[in-house]
């Protein structure tokens, strides 16, 4: 059976995401993604992250967000990144591979995160979309409804949740 062919749409972003800048940045520093510098650029403005956090990673996969903010939180701070994905180890990074929605993989990220207090929450997550915004858009807001419980649970008194959504606008959230 041979290959099947790619859509045009799907060629069109191809073309357009290797052409891209900042992938082609990442990809000469060995960065994991274009996501390194989208999260630099936040630290530059909204200096987020600190020595010696605790910050979680939720939508993890492939890592860029992790990368960076291992980076600038030092050895004696932690990443805790989830992912529904399979993602390459990152020195300093402890990662659960699993489906956040799963209540199981939640209490098995609550147990890593144990009594300490988060300081920043990260979240990318995003469903399979279908191309149907009826569909599309309640699903992501499920998932930032999950991430928002998940921060009651778990930040400190600062309360930082960053979400990087559908228009590729940050959203810094003092909750």
């Amino acid at each position: 059976m041979g290959k099947k062919k790619r859509s045009a749409s799907s060629s069109r972003w191809l073309n357009e995401h290797f052409s891209d800048q900042f992938v082609q940045k990442a990809h000469k520093q060995k960065l994991r993604s274009r996501a390194y510098f989208k999260i630099d650029e936040i630290q530059q403005t909204d200096k987020l992250f600190k020595q010696g956090m605790t910050v979680v990673d939720l939508g993890a996969t492939p890592g860029g967000w992790s990368q960076y903010v291992v980076g600038q939180i030092g050895g004696k701070g932690r990443v805790i990144a989830c992912d529904i994905l399979e993602m390459d180890p990152i020195v300093g990074v402890d990662f659960l591979q699993g489906d956040f929605r799963d209540e199981n993989v939640l209490n098995a990220l609550l147990a890593r995160v144990g009594e300490d207090k988060v300081d920043v929450v990260m979240s990318d997550m995003a469903p399979n979309f279908s191309g149907m915004p009826s569909v599309d858009i309640p699903r992501a807001m499920y998932l930032v409804e999950l991430a928002l419980d998940m921060c009651k649970q778990v930040l400190d008194n600062q309360r930082k949740l960053l979400l990087l959504k559908f228009s590729k606008v940050k959203a810094l959230m003092n909750i």
